[in-house]
C-alpha cells in the first residue's frame, strides 16, 4: 500500500473527530503498512519490532484523535514519530535487558537458572521453582497470567508472540492488534515475575 494522501488523511481525521464508526478500521488499515515498511526501511527494525511500533503510534491516535493538531503537523508525520519513538524506546529497553540479565548479580531476578549439570545445580533449580510456584499460588493470580509467566519461564524470557498469545486468549485479535496486546501483558508479566523473584530474595535475606 502506497503512503496516504494529505486529502485522504485529512478526510480520515475528520471522520475520527465525528465518530465514524468505520473510521478506525479504515485509519488502521491507511496507516499500518506504510509505518512497518518506513521502520523497517530507515531505523532497521524487525517485523515483528516494527509492527508493534506501528500498532501504538496507530491506538494512541485511535484513543485519543483530538490530540492530534493539524496546525502543527499532518497526522502522517504525527504518526511516524510516535512510532519511531516506541521502536527507539523498544530497542534501548531490549538493548538495556540484555545487559542487565548477562550480568551474573541480577539474572535471578528475571529468569530461573537453567539446572546445571550434577544433582545439586538440578535440585538448586527446581527449589527456585517451587517456591516461585508457592509465591504464584498464594498471589490468587488469574489462570490466564500464570499461563502467561510458563511461556516466558520455559523461554528464558525470549517469548514467541504466537505461544503468548494462544496462552493470553488473544489469538482471535487481529495481527497488529494481536502484537500490541502481546508485547503489552509481556512486558507486564516480566514485571510481575520480577516482582516475584525480588520478593523471594527479600524473606531470605
Amino acid at each position: 500500500m502506497n503512503n496516504p494522501s494529505r486529502q485522504q488523511v485529512e478526510q480520515l481525521h475528520e471522520r475520527m473527530l465525528g465518530h465514524d464508526p468505520a473510521a478506525t478500521y479504515d485509519v488502521f488499515e491507511t496507516f499500518m503498512d506504510p509505518l512497518v515498511r518506513g521502520l523497517e526501511r530507515f531505523l532497521g527494525c524487525t517485523h515483528d519490532d516494527a509492527n508493534a511500533s506501528a500498532a501504538d503510534a496507530v491506538f494512541a491516535y485511535l484513543r485519543h484523535p483530538e490530540r492530534f493538531d493539524a496546525r502543527q503537523s499532518t497526522l502522517w508525520n504525527f504518526l511516524n514519530q510516535i512510532a519511531r519513538r516506541r521502536a527507539h524506546d523498544s530497542h534501548r529497553s531490549r538493548t538495556a535487558r540484555t545487559k542487565r540479565e548477562k550480568n551474573p548479580l541480577t539474572i535471578v531476578e528475571v529468569h530461573p537458572p537453567a539446572p546445571k549439570d550434577g544433582v545439586e545445580g538440578f535440585a538448586i533449580a527446581r527449589d527456585l521453582l517451587k517456591r516461585l510456584e508457592e509465591r504464584i499460588e498464594k498471589a490468587r493470580l488469574p489462570q490466564r497470567d500464570i499461563a502467561g509467566i510458563r511461556v516466558i519461564v520455559l523461554h528464558e524470557g525470549r517469548v514467541p508472540a504466537k505461544e503468548m498469545a494462544e496462552a493470553l486468549g488473544l489469538s482471535h485479535l487481529p495481527p497488529g492488534e494481536r502484537l500490541h496486546e502481546v508485547r503489552r501483558h509481556t512486558e507486564r508479566l516480566r514485571r510481575l515475575l520480577r516482582s516475584l523473584w525480588m520478593e523471594d530474595s527479600d524473606v531470605d535475606s
